[in-house]
């Protein structure tokens, strides 16, 4: 009599969250850098970047990832200013830890350019930290550095300077993505979150960016809003969402409340996970009505669905002052640093002793740095 053996269902789990994984790894991929950057990476960085890349892609699958990494990065976030115009509660620029072990500054272009040459493998940089992007006066030819070496690019600006001049330079020095943040479009709601700022003013912005892109009949940047869920503005989603499918933008990124970067008046905020999986529902039916694709981040349906941060192994980031830390929720580098990227080359520190025992680590203990982070799951 023939045994009839079973597949063990631990392992057809796993498979189902790897394939799973994979398709939005690569629905994100084609969104953010092209569905050509195979292509570029042969261009730009030959049959060596193909190799690192390969390397990335069978260690993107696994669940876990071991603390030394055989790869350089696809991606880098880089702070290129840590200066703001806006001091908004949901920023730590809005804590008592604004500027609390580290100091303001700027990268200037000749800084960035050694960044970017340093790690090879980048087929996607995101030109981003606790400032506003836009500060910086050298963040165009940093968009054009990148572009000329096949690499998207991403900012997220609060909107308030996006004028009809930056509009036009950031679309024709070649940036990828441009989000906007965008908490609600109630003014009274949207002040109390930006800072002040005017819902009526960055809308126009928005729309006249929209404009101008199509004027110079260009396909990028994607234009994207990027909201916070949390109590204060969960009530007004529903128009958020309405009213960016109305303006004519390509994503709406919704994130969950972060308490552990917001000022203390703000503690409250954090919805329970009853009131995010009421929110979920009807967002799905909101989804159905619009055009543009919402995608939820840190809860719901996450672009990770193996259940655990990723960052320091693909995505790391650069703060204004040249430190390295594990990704981009860690800007303070007296929290936890792995060097400084214009001190010691940038290979020596990602597989310096102490990256490795952080990421070895990863899994069997949070780190404290990560402590109150969504995208940290046991």
């Amino acid at each position: 009599m023939t045994c009839l053996s079973y597949p063990n269902p631990g392992k057809i789990i796993l498979l189902t969250k790897m394939i799973t994984y994979l398709k939005n790894l690569k629905e994100k991929v084609d969104r953010q850098v092209g569905s050509d950057f195979v292509q570029k990476v042969l261009q730009y960085q030959g049959y060596k970047g193909l190799a690192n890349l390969v390397n990335v892609s069978v260690s993107a699958i696994k669940e876990k990832q071991p603390g030394r990494v055989n790869f350089l990065p696809p991606c880098l976030f880089v702070e290129v200013t840590n200066r703001c115009n806006l001091t908004c509660p949901t920023c730590p620029l809005g804590t008592d830890m604004a500027y609390n072990g580290y100091s303001k500054a700027d990268i200037t272009l000749d800084q960035f350019k050694k960044i970017i040459d340093q790690i090879p493998s980048l087929i996607y940089v995101t030109l981003q930290g606790v400032g506003e992007p836009l500060l910086n006066k050298d963040i165009m030819p940093m968009i054009r550095y990148c572009t000329d070496k096949g690499i998207a690019t991403y900012i997220n600006t609060n909107g308030t300077i996006l004028t009809e001049t930056k509009s036009r330079e950031l679309i024709e020095a070649g940036l990828s993505n441009l989000s906007i943040s965008i908490n609600s479009f109630d003014e009274e709601v949207f002040s109390q979150t930006r800072s002040g700022a005017s819902i009526k003013k960055i809308s126009e912005n928005i729309k006249r960016f929209i404009e101008i892109k199509k004027e110079l009949n260009a396909k990028k940047p994607i234009v994207s809003f990027r909201a916070i869920l949390m109590k204060e503005t969960e009530p007004h989603m529903e128009e958020l969402v309405f009213k960016a499918n109305e303006i004519g933008i390509d994503v709406l990124y919704i994130q969950l409340f972060m308490s552990s970067v917001a000022d203390k008046s703000l503690c409250e905020s954090s919805l329970t996970d009853e009131e995010i999986n009421a929110f979920s529902d009807k967002l799905e039916k909101w989804k159905k009505q619009v055009n543009i694709e919402v995608i939820t981040e840190s809860f719901g349906k996450s672009s990770n669905n193996l259940g655990q941060c990723k960052l320091p192994w693909f995505s790391p980031n650069v703060t204004a002052e040249g430190f390295i830390t594990p990704c981009c929720t860690i800007s303070n580098p007296s929290v936890l640093n792995m060097g400084n990227i214009f001190e010691t080359p940038f290979e020596q520190v990602w597989n310096s002793e102490k990256f490795i025992q952080f990421r070895g680590d990863f899994y069997n203990k949070q780190p404290a740095a990560c402590a109150g982070c969504q995208n940290y799951r046991n």
